[in-house]
């Protein structure tokens, strides 16, 4: 267990001009991202402004960036951009890195508003965010584009189209695994409409595999870099706990050709489940994953060539991917002394 010392939160009247290159807002500093993007910013001579939902005590990284601000939730989202707006003006903020998946979607909705006020929003645009993340929709998309197999997705009301149980039933736009139900019966089908039928919901076949993640990074030039890993564990919100980095060319070409396709613009990730003969598509991601650490570690900084993607710089392409098993754990930090 480890104090964190007192005076390691950022001054209370932050200087605008300290050196950096340039100040950078990151948003939802408490999700698992955060600390490597935190970390190389810095190590970039960025200044960092960090903001999260909840209070600074609540969260380890509030302590490790320039400044923290406590931001409304997203899902306020007039309250959250005439914050996010506020906060950029305070402090000279020109580029933002937001971490979540709600916050992706205003800042994606938002982006041109943004940029208009001379703040550049991370994101990929609007149109491709609302299709990554729709679960029904961006299965189809791939589909009639014939870049790789998705998994068969229908809306839950077409359960007769597929044959057998299990099932898996899930939120169009969920995220983090939330809302995802097993179905294992007719009578457990029954129950998951009654629960589902306030909401849209898609299902789909269980199919049972080693899940994929593929950190995938785009530029406007049309490079694409990705760095794979099979989740050896995962924890129950769909984060890689232990992984091991791979190396699979055909993998590579799939994604390569999703991103293209996509119009993705920076780092993203996309989700596969592996089985003994076939990859299935399994979700994509418009935002940094919760394990791009991993993809440091192995070699290729993720969060530098996302910000380039944004500054009208080239990415790197040359790459040397090391083999090997992460594993992931946590520390607990004492972050006030009552």
């Amino acid at each position: 267990m480890t104090q964190i010392p007192v005076n390691a939160a950022g001054p209370a009247n932050f200087q605008k001009d300290r050196g950096y290159k340039m100040n950078i807002l990151v948003t939802a500093i408490g999700s698992l991202a955060a600390d490597i993007v935190i970390k190389t910013l810095r190590k970039n001579h960025h200044g960092v402004i960090g903001c999260d939902i909840f209070p600074r005590e609540w969260i380890v990284d509030a302590y490790n960036v320039d400044e923290f601000i406590q931001a409304p939730p997203a899902k306020a989202k007039d309250e959250y951009v005439s914050f996010i707006k506020r906060v950029c003006q305070q402090f000279d903020v020109k580029f933002i890195m937001p971490l979540t998946d709600p916050e992706v979607d205003v800042m994606g909705e938002f982006k041109n508003e943004l940029g208009a006020q001379g703040v550049c929003a991370c994101v990929s645009d609007h149109e491709v965010i609302k299709l990554c993340r729709d679960k029904f929709l961006l299965p189809q998309y791939l589909g009639q584009q014939n870049i790789c197999t998705a998994i068969p997705t229908y809306w839950l009301g077409e359960v007769d189209q597929i044959r057998g149980f299990p099932l898996l039933a899930k939120p169009r736009f969920g995220r983090s695994s939330q809302g995802i139900m097993e179905v294992r019966s007719e009578a457990e089908y029954g129950y998951v409409k009654e629960v589902a039928r306030d909401g849209e919901y898609v299902i789909q076949p269980f199919i049972k595999g080693n899940f994929l993640t593929i950190d995938v990074i785009r530029n406007s030039d049309d490079t694409v870099v990705c760095i794979a890993r099979r989740e050896l564990l995962r924890n129950p919100s769909g984060a890689g706990t232990t992984v091991e980095i791979i190396e699979n060319p055909a993998l590579t070409e799939i994604c390569s050709k999703i991103a293209r396709s996509l119009g993705i613009i920076g780092a993203v990730n996309f989700e596969f489940i592996e089985t003994r003969d076939k990859l299935y598509f399994l979700e994509a991601n418009p935002r940094f994953s919760g394990g791009v650490e991993f993809s440091h570690m192995a070699g290729y900084d993720v969060v530098s060539n996302h910000l380039k993607c944004f500054t009208n710089q080239l990415i790197d392409t040359e790459i040397k991917i090391k083999r090997m098993i992460v594993a992931r754990k946590y520390q607990e930090y004492v972050t006030e002394v009552l």
